[in-house]
């Protein structure tokens, strides 16, 4: 009887544990006719979460088909809403495109049509050295047809030259060409620009062949290459009428600055498009230069104390010899009141020669810059102004100068060394302006591009 009852028992407590086990069951729900599956339901005790505000730009549009019949594109995610009603957004992934790729370094990126804006002056510069820790946008030319490809970023070295296209009216410089040469070969390039051309040479320093490269204003595409066969004395070259005039020689300034007369050579004249062409010249006269003046070659005399009448002429293409007499000239009084650098440089452009003179007034400089047009030799015109004042102490001039559109380039030198500064005079208004460029410059000349 007890082992019944205990048998009983049993079974008593193995049925209760049964119908407890059959009730903690519970089905698992059917999944909704969109697909997705119901949301957790909170304790009711339990704070009800704000609801997530998702991108509408990210929902489907309406009559999206369902899951099942749509590639996945992303992570499906089901927010529940105040209203209890579940909506489906759908985060697309991260798209590969160029604004979330790292671009190529050496990949030229396009530029837009013109680097040089119409009617903006800009200022093209040979200059010295750089910062390993500064980066410098450059050009990129297809090497075949010229072409301007691009531009990219490059890190200017300590012992690195460059050509440099700098827009005062942006601050913006543009590297043409970078190069470094070694002490036992040196060699320069610079720039050179007549009226809307714009010429670099490329010229090793002591003695051997030079070429110029025309550029395009515009986008600097390289429009075209000249060479000499010999050695050829730069500066003092002249390019006019689709002719390259230039001087021969074994040896070479350092220098490229120009202005500085150098030894006597040959007189060589070769077209720009045939440079294995030459002809021969006659070599001027001492104290002669000639200068480009867009499709005219002319030719300037140079002051001395001895004889202080400068002016310029008409030259002979074919002999390079200059006319008889002047078309505009003048004398140079006080000769001793100019510092040595004064009148040794005459540029020519839009029809107007200018010089320029350079005295000491006290504890600062004066400058004289003398405007005389080319087709009226009784419209002259004297500028007088001051140096403008900056930090540094101007301590003398170059005799490098250039003009274009009614402006005028004048390089100072400061004290200390810096050799960073330019001075422009607008000879339309009367003012000068002192334009800090941040480069070490060796040569410098003006651009405006007139639309």
């Amino acid at each position: 009887m007890i082992n019944t009852f205990k048998s009983l028992k049993a079974l008593l407590i193995l049925g209760a544990g049964l119908i407890l086990f059959a009730a903690c069951v519970v089905e698992e729900p059917t999944a909704d006719p969109g697909g997705n599956s119901p949301a957790a339901v909170a304790p009711a005790d339990a704070e009800t979460p704000a609801p997530k505000i998702e991108d509408p730009t990210l929902t489907p549009p309406p009559g999206t088909p369902p899951p099942g019949d749509t590639p996945t594109t992303g992570e499906i995610i089901t927010p529940e809403r105040a209203g209890g009603t579940p909506q489906q957004v759908v985060r697309r992934p991260i798209p590969i495109s160029d604004s979330t790729t790292r671009r190529i370094p050496d990949t030229p990126v396009p530029e837009p049509a013109r680097l040089l804006p119409e009617n903006a002056l800009a200022l093209v510069l040979a200059v010295s050295g750089g910062s390993s820790s500064g980066t410098l946008k450059t050009i990129i030319n297809d090497s075949t047809s010229g072409a301007m490809l691009g531009t990219k970023f490059i890190q200017l070295e300590s012992s690195s030259k460059s050509v440099v296209l700098y827009v005062p009216g942006t601050g913006e410089p543009t590297a043409i060409d970078s190069y470094s040469s070694p002490s036992y070969a040196p060699h320069f390039k610079r720039p050179y620009t007549v009226d809307d051309l714009l010429y670099v040479s490329n010229k090793f320093t002591n003695g051997g062949a030079m070429t110029i490269t025309q550029y395009d204003t515009g986008d600097l595409s390289r429009e075209a290459e000249w060479g000499t066969q010999t050695d050829a004395i730069d500066p003092r070259y002249a390019v006019a009428g689709g002719q390259v005039y230039f001087k021969t020689g074994s040896t070479q300034q350092w220098s490229m600055a120009r202005g500085f007369y150098n030894a006597l050579g040959d007189y060589m004249s070769s077209p720009f498009n045939a440079q294995w062409t030459t002809n021969e010249t006659a070599t001027p006269e001492l104290g002669f230069q000639l200068v480009s003046g867009g499709n005219i070659l002319y030719g300037a005399k140079l002051p001395s104390e001895a004889d202080p009448i400068t002016g310029v002429l008409t030259v002979d293409p074919n002999t390079g010899q200059p006319a008889e007499s002047y078309i505009t000239a003048f004398e140079i009084e006080d000769w001793d009141d100019y510092m040595l650098s004064s009148w040794r440089n005459v540029v020519i452009a839009d029809g107007t020669a200018y010089w320029v003179g350079f005295l000491e007034k006290g504890n600062g400089h004066s400058l004289e810059i003398l405007a005389a047009s080319l087709a009226d030799p009784n419209d002259f015109t004297v500028f007088e102004f001051d140096m403008p004042v900056s930090e540094s102490n101007v301590v003398g001039f170059t005799s490098t100068i250039d003009a274009d559109g009614g402006y005028v380039l004048i390089k100072p030198w400061y004290d200390g060394g810096d050799r960073s500064k330019v001075l422009i005079f607008d000879t339309k208004r009367e003012t000068a302006e002192i334009i800090d460029t941040g480069f070490h410059i060796v040569d410098a000349q003006l651009l405006f591009i007139e639309g």
